[in-house]
């Protein structure tokens, strides 16, 4: 009975049957519902610190609800870990590049490792 891949067991091993696999359309779908209930938790944060804050930055001064500067805050520290991790791709991807490249300008040539003499 275990070497039956049909069985209710088969797919409990790892095995998928045929059109079991996710889908373009279904990750699609997945990542729509989960967008949909952010913006409702989002929303409700929103909704439950609409007080006014006083804020100030460097030469800015000025009043935001509470939420809506938290939202600010949330999305500068976003757009700063994003810069930070574009910048660490694009260094991999250059050492990736230059290791590639059997000849690069300015890198050592190879160690003979022939016995010493």
């Amino acid at each position: 009975m275990m070497d039956n891949p049909s069985s209710p067991d088969a797919k409990a091993g790892g095995q998928h049957l045929p059109r079991e696999r996710g889908t373009r359309l279904s990750g699609a779908w997945t990542a729509l519902v989960i967008g949909i209930l952010a913006l409702i938790v989002i929303l409700v944060f929103i909704l439950q610190n609409l007080q006014s804050v006083e804020l100030s930055f460097l030469a800015f001064h000025g009043r935001l609800p509470l939420a809506v500067a938290l939202l600010f805050a949330v999305i500068l520290g976003a757009v700063i870990v994003m810069a930070f991790g574009a910048a660490r791709i694009a260094q991999l991807r250059i050492a990736a590049r230059r290791a590639r490249r059997p000849d690069v300008a300015g890198s050592p040539p190879p160690a003979d490792r022939s016995p010493a003499e």
